[in-house]
């Protein structure tokens, strides 16, 4: 983008998201890759309708529903065919302690490291495509709210109580009322 562009990305350093690794200054929150992706669509996408919001919900959704890491990057990481984990969020600790535990590793581990490198390649591939799809025209996906929070927020959305927001998973942290 700084060559094909050039201001405003010229003036961004290449780190400018070094801050974003394990969910943000080692405090686990949300994913640096979602956190850096986001800033980019918003940098690319923002306009009158907030498509960028659209985006971005759709590619957080995207990431909590995802099996990872996948295969395509194997050829070029140090473990290849990785134990696969859905993440059910889009926070770091969720993702990487699911899958470390899954994996029978540590989060400090090597295979870690390789593991956060193909989700984020992952999620920068599926950046590149909904951008790319937004400058073409095509319709926005759909922005799905998880199961489970559709049926907490038919009591403690805006409709109701008002005391919730979001469109996360909400048994990951919670008691599941559905049952």
């Amino acid at each position: 983008m700084k060559e094909q562009i050039g201001s405003p990305y010229t003036s961004l350093p290449d780190d400018i998201f070094h801050h974003a690794a394990s969910g943000y200054g080692g405090q686990g929150t949300l994913c640096g890759a979602l956190g850096s992706c986001a800033a980019i669509i918003n940098l690319v996408a923002k306009d009158k309708d907030n498509n960028h919001n659209k985006l971005i919900a759709h590619l957080i959704n995207w990431y909590a529903e995802q099996s990872f890491p996948t295969t395509r990057f194997d050829g070029i990481c140090y473990f290849p065919k990785q134990v696969r984990v859905v993440p059910n969020s889009p926070l770091c600790h969720v993702s990487v302690s699911s899958w470390a535990v899954a994996a029978k590793t540590t989060v400090t581990s090597k295979e870690k490291k390789d593991r956060c490198a193909k989700v984020t390649g992952e999620t920068v591939l599926r950046t590149v495509q909904l951008l790319n799809d937004y400058h073409e025209g095509k319709a926005l996906p759909g922005v799905a709210k998880a199961k489970d929070a559709t049926y907490c927020l038919s009591c403690h959305g805006p409709a109701e109580a008002n005391n919730q927001q979001g469109h996360m998973q909400c048994s990951m942290c919670h008691d599941d009322h559905n049952e």
